[in-house]
Formats: C-alpha cells, structure tokens, sequence
C-alpha cells in the first residue's frame, strides 16, 4: 500500500488556501486547517484530518475507501466478458476523441460547463473551484512532474485526467472532469486511455485512486481491485 498524502494531492485539494510549512496540510479559513499528518498540531481552533490510515480513537466524520488498481499486459488486452463495456467504449471513441496540448481556457471552461450540466444534474460533489485553482496556481509550475491527459471531440475539450507517479510504478489520481453530456461513458474513456497511455509492454503499474464510496467506488473498480483500505476523515478542536 502507498498512502495518498503527497504535496501534489494538497494541491488539488487547496484550492486558494495556503500551504502549511513543510507540506502538512493547508489553510482552509482563519479557523480552521486540514492536514493530512494526524501528529501535525497547527494553531488554529480547529484541525481536520484527511486520510488518515490508523483508525482513530476518537469519533471520526466519515470513512472512505482507498483503492489501488494494478494495470499490466493482461488488462489492456481487455478480455472476455469483464471487459466487454471497456473494450465496446475504447473501440468507439478511439475513431471519435483525440488528445491535444493543453490550453488553459479550455480546461477552465470545461470545469464551467460540468459545474453547470453534469455536476448540478446528478447533485455530484463538485470540487470544481479547487479544480480551477489547481490549473491557475500550479499547473504551469507543475506540469512536468505530472501526467496529464485533455481529450477533445469534435473540437471541444470534453475531459482531462491528471495524475502524479508518486514512485517508480505507482502514480496518484489527482483530478478528472469529462463533460458526460457529450457522449455516453465518456468518463470512462478518459480513464482508461490516460492509464494506456502510461503503459509499457512487459511492465506493470499501480494507481491509487484515493478514497471514494457508493457509485464512484463501484466505477472505478471496473478498473480492477488490487487493495482497498479504510481512510479515516476526523476534526479536533482546541
């Protein structure tokens, strides 16, 4: 198991707030700050702690799921009857969405039109301001050191994945937004070709989707389930 902490998850996760010395957390108003370090004891009259691994000994907020998915030759052959709606989707839109460079008022306009249509239609959890303040503040510093996908259809961005390789096969998924209107399994198209993409005949990798639960959970194990392990969210006040 490697854990989802590193200083590029807190990026996508800060949206403006400021970072914490040492990369342990961030600043999410004057009250209140959120680490990632169940041990780190800023001052402020109140602390969340996101993924911890250790169940805690006081009452928690909420659970999730982290799950790590493993991705080798086998997989991308996409066999038999499990892969069949993969296998269906790669196949349709491997004709249709290509893979451009990326520009900086696309990205933001699609996370305004997903705001809009998909995120209010199925009442998702949004996040899309953290996503804007991730392109605007860090991603031109940052792009080297990431692994980052923006797919278009018939001109128009319609999604991007970014992940991190926190070692040397394993990598982080950061954030993803696809513009579902524009097609069907959409999303899961995005996902798999960014995974292709990173794929080396003969090799394997692991990606740590970070924690989820319900649908989102069930979505992304169609990418296969090597280890699921609880994280823990809770909140201490002085």
């Amino acid at each position: 198991m490697f854990k989802y902490n590193s200083k590029y998850v807190l990026m996508c996760m800060a949206g403006k707030g400021n970072i914490l010395d040492d990369w342990k957390g961030y600043v999410k108003n004057k009250k209140n700050a959120i680490s990632f370090d169940a041990s780190f004891r800023p001052d402020f009259e109140k602390v969340s702690y996101y993924y911890v691994y250790d169940k805690p000994e006081i009452k928690y907020d909420w659970k999730l799921t982290q799950l790590i998915s493993r991705f080798d030759d086998g997989f991308f052959k996409l066999p038999g009857k499990a892969y069949r709606e993969l296998r269906e989707t790669k196949n349709y839109y491997d004709k249709r969405i290509e893979i451009r460079d990326y520009k900086q008022e696309d990205t933001l306009d699609l996370i305004k039109r997903w705001d809009a249509h998909s995120g209010a239609k199925y009442n998702w959890q949004r996040h899309s301001g953290r996503d804007s303040w991730f392109f605007k503040r860090w991603y031109e510093e940052e792009k080297d050191n990431l692994i980052s996908r923006f797919y278009y259809l018939s001109g128009v961005m319609m999604g991007y994945c970014v992940l991190h390789k926190a070692e040397e096969n394993s990598y982080e998924y950061l954030i993803r937004k696809t513009d579902i209107s524009m097609g069907r399994n959409t999303c899961l198209y995005c996902d798999y070709k960014t995974f292709e993409s990173i794929h080396l005949p003969g090799q394997q990798f692991y990606v740590n989707w970070g924690g989820s639960s319900g649908k989102l959970l069930k979505y992304k194990e169609k990418f296969g389930i090597h280890e699921e392990t609880p994280v823990y969210f809770y909140s201490v006040k002085k």
